[in-house]
């Protein structure tokens, strides 16, 4: 497919099953996968470099966004853990029983010092470069989501819920000083052939209507 086929093609696909499905892609084969994607990521523009306090941990890239990773195994873990600590974590526990990975993405403010409320909400300077952190993390996520649509991988773009939330991202390992920009699920290639409720985008079909949204400039009249 050519790139504008995919960038066409790439649509939301809630995938949310009623019973944990059993572990259907190969494991191997799903890394190799998953590592393609994040080849992808890294090929993301960014302006920027991230503030260097973000530098000091085992991930010390100087891009402005980081990713964990969670295979088959780990999205079932993960669900485990939820069921087993009671958590109401909604459709994401229909999410997790599907999917084949998840991907946590965190955009790293510019900021020595993050300041969090109780329901987790970040406090963060309205500044040009914290913009521009997040306009590089977020094309990131849209590299990986064409990645995964090129490959017929059905995925979905989520805010996360929960799942930024304590005590999972701390389970995860996020750290608080990371501001979780999404929650990334892909799901089992077959996943529209099997007998499930899969929910696509809302907006998909709103708002295409170009001349809504741009103008051309005439500088010369």
């Amino acid at each position: 497919m050519n790139i504008d086929h995919i960038i066409i093609k790439r649509k939301t696909q809630k995938v949310l099953a009623d019973e944990v499905w059993p572990i259907s892609t190969d494991q191997i084969e799903l890394h190799k996968t998953l590592d393609d994607l994040l080849d992808l990521a890294a090929h993301a523009p960014y302006h920027k470099k991230c503030d260097p306090h973000h530098t000091e941990g085992e991930l010390n890239s100087c891009v402005p966004w980081r990713f964990y990773v969670l295979d088959t195994v780990n999205c079932r873990a993960l669900l485990d853990y939820i069921n087993n600590e009671d958590i109401k974590a909604g459709k994401v526990i229909n999410m997790l029983s599907a999917a084949d990975a998840l991907v946590m993405v965190t955009w790293l403010p510019d900021a020595s010092e993050i300041t969090f409320e109780e329901e987790c909400n970040v406090l963060f300077e309205g500044n040009m470069k914290n913009m521009e952190h997040i306009a590089g993390a977020s094309a990131a996520i849209q590299n990986v989501l064409l990645g995964a649509t090129a490959r017929d991988i059905p995925n979905y773009w989520s805010s996360a819920g929960v799942l930024r939330l304590e005590p999972l991202r701390s389970y995860i390992g996020i750290p608080l000083s990371e501001i979780v920009l999404g929650a990334l699920f892909l799901f089992p290639k077959d996943s529209e052939e099997r007998d499930v409720f899969i929910k696509e985008g809302q907006m998909r079909n709103q708002g295409k209507e170009k001349e809504t949204w741009s103008k051309w400039i005439n500088l010369l009249k």
